[in-house]
């Protein structure tokens, strides 16, 4: 456990509580140490050790003692109304022991038809084999019991490969969303069509929301509307099926914490459809900006959000807001390199923010220090995107040099591609090849015939620097010349 960063994780009203645990219990230099840890994250135990007189053995005793103490601090934060009859399941292998065979029975018959509703087949496992013990000597319902416990274990192996398959999804996903390569794709069709095998292997609520989850995702991200191995219904039924599932069963704890997904692909998809609600759809989203993007959420893509915040922005001329916004809360999320299209997502936006700002300086900072956190190489797609707007900004920036090596780059990289991928990059290269090159009387001429190709071709799969507007950038930069 990374104790020092989960401590400076912690919202102030959490640390507060485990601070007072340790001074309740006169923990005192624990508790000490503590506030060294918040304090300075990254180095707390020279200014602890220069401070306190204190030996490294009995040191090494404090910090073990008080890395136990947390790990049972976020234990307990796992706790939700549902635990009580989670507990009670665990619980019930000792219970039928310290109980009559009767009261036994009515507890767990009570039990069954709770894990039930909630659709939670692990625990029914554990439920119908219990059953089934205490009617050994009853042949018809010692049966009854052991056909029910062999369809819980199918149906759990089923659940736990449909929770398999989502994974695959996303792994799959967020290749294709960095790569756009062809093979990526047909594994994400592959993998739907397996979903929705699976689906129809039982009439489950639970199946259900994992193949909806996958199936928003095609049809609003990858644009999949008619699929032949697969029957895709339409975005609007999927979500009036989803969220009256999570109404229904909203005391399920995986539904109550992945409402927020589908909250966030309801936006997204209200959009696309220019409905009306999608301004109040996105209010509720950026309040909870943290929550979407560091939860859990069963793996899901939702750092997409971000590009959809500078889109929200631009279109509404409030930049200046978003960039406020960014420098107050947004640039304080931490994000982790385990993940690297989150990674790239993240500080894609914060470069695009301070770019469409007029902030070059920093955009080209941002730029360069994730090209040289991350290898690119499998990437294509990402490669050509963080380049183009790297380079974009040398130049406007008249650091010449750099930009020039980075056109070559780029003209190397699209040398090795198909003539049919990225006809979007090939314009954008010569339009830059002509804002950097020496000042001609038809340099704007070629720049005012070449935005509008970029604009038309700049669709569908490969399309990328969604926001940025290249006439605005470039004949901006002729204009200052001029004058």
């Amino acid at each position: 456990m990374e104790l020092y960063k989960i401590v400076n994780q912690l919202t102030e009203s959490e640390f507060n509580e485990l601070y007072v645990s340790f001074t309740d219990n006169k923990a005192d230099k624990s508790a000490s140490f503590l506030k060294f840890i918040r304090k300075n994250p990254d180095n707390p135990e020279k200014e602890f050790l220069t401070e306190y007189d204190i030996s490294p053995s009995a040191f090494y005793v404090l910090k073990s003692r008080l890395n136990q103490k947390v790990e049972e601090f976020l234990m307990l934060r796992l706790g939700d109304k549902n635990l009580d009859i989670i507990g009670r399941v665990y619980k019930a292998n000792e219970k039928v022991f310290e109980n009559s065979r009767q009261i036994s029975l009515g507890a767990l018959n009570r039990l069954e038809k709770e894990l039930l509703r909630l659709d939670f087949p692990h625990g029914l496992m554990i439920i119908y084999k219990l059953l089934q013990n205490l009617n050994n000597f009853d042949t018809d319902t010692y049966n009854y019991y052991n056909s029910q416990y062999k369809k819980q274990v199918a149906y759990t192996l089923t659940v736990d490969n449909a929770n398999d398959l989502l994974m695959q999804f996303f792994r799959y996903f967020d290749n294709f969303f960095l790569s756009r390569k062809e093979e990526d794709f047909q594994a994400i069709l592959r993998v739907m069509e397996k979903l929705e095998n699976v689906n129809n292997l039982y009439d489950s609520h639970r199946l259900y929301i994992y193949k909806s989850i996958v199936h928003l995702y095609g049809i609003i991200f990858l644009d999949i509307t008619d699929e032949p191995r697969c029957e895709l219904e339409s975005a609007d039924v999927i979500f009036e099926k989803v969220f009256n599932i999570l109404n229904i069963y909203e005391d399920e704890p995986v539904y109550h914490h992945i409402h927020l997904l589908f909250d966030f692909l309801r936006y997204e998809h209200s959009v696309r459809q220019k409905n009306d609600k999608a301004q109040m759809f996105f209010e509720v989203l950026e309040y909870k900006i943290e929550e979407l993007l560091l939860g859990y959420h069963m793996n899901a893509q939702t750092s997409l959000f971000l590009y959809s915040i500078i889109r929200h922005h631009v279109k509404n001329h409030t930049e200046k807001l978003l960039q406020s916004d960014v420098e107050n809360y947004l640039s304080n999320i931490p994000v982790e390199v385990y993940r690297p299209t989150f990674y790239i997502n993240y500080h894609l936006f914060l470069a695009k923010v301070s770019f469409i700002n007029g902030d070059y300086a920093k955009s080209n900072k941002l730029l360069f220090g994730l090209r040289n956190t991350l290898s690119f190489r499998k990437y294509t797609y990402a490669d050509l995107e963080v380049k183009f707007l790297l380079a974009i900004g040398y130049i406007i920036s008249k650091e010449n040099e750099l930009a020039d090596q980075l056109m070559k780059s780029i003209q190397r990289q699209l040398r090795n591609e198909d003539d049919s991928f990225y006809p979007n990059c090939r314009v954008l290269h010569k339009i830059l090849t002509v804002a950097s090159g020496n000042r001609t009387s038809t340099r704007k001429k070629n720049l005012q015939t070449l935005i509008p190709q970029w604009n038309s071709l700049n669709t569908g799969r490969y399309k990328m620097l969604e926001s940025i507007d290249m006439e605005k950038v470039f004949l901006s930069i002729l204009e200052e010349e001029d004058n």
